[in-house]
């Protein structure tokens, strides 16, 4: 059975918001990769760091809602080590599967 998780990711993305997007897609196949369904993407912007963090001022932080068996998320975290624009990578299980937004009809 599958768990609800949000994974919290900081990219070191230099300054290139243009970037991002790639960057997101690349983590997006990884999750899916390692058996991971996509379930939301929310982009957070760019956040100056209150320390500088290996010469690094800035980190673009994006979260995705993903739902994955929780034996693969140690694999899932080593597979997303490998990706150089990847800074930092934090996952948290949720308790309940997140609720449908309302609809705006």
């Amino acid at each position: 059975m599958k768990a609800i998780y949000d994974g919290l990711y900081i990219l070191n993305v230099q300054g290139k918001d243009e970037s991002v997007k790639e960057a997101i897609e690349v983590l997006e196949k990884t999750l899916r990769a390692e058996g991971g369904e996509l379930l939301g993407c929310q982009k957070m912007d760019r956040r100056r760091f209150e320390r500088i963090a290996h010469r690094i001022e800035f980190g673009y932080y994006v979260n995705l809602t993903f739902s994955l068996a929780p034996d693969r998320i140690a694999a899932l975290a080593e597979a997303q080590k490998a990706h150089p624009f990847l800074f930092r990578q934090f996952y948290l299980r949720r308790k309940r599967a997140p609720e449908p937004a309302p609809s705006t009809a």
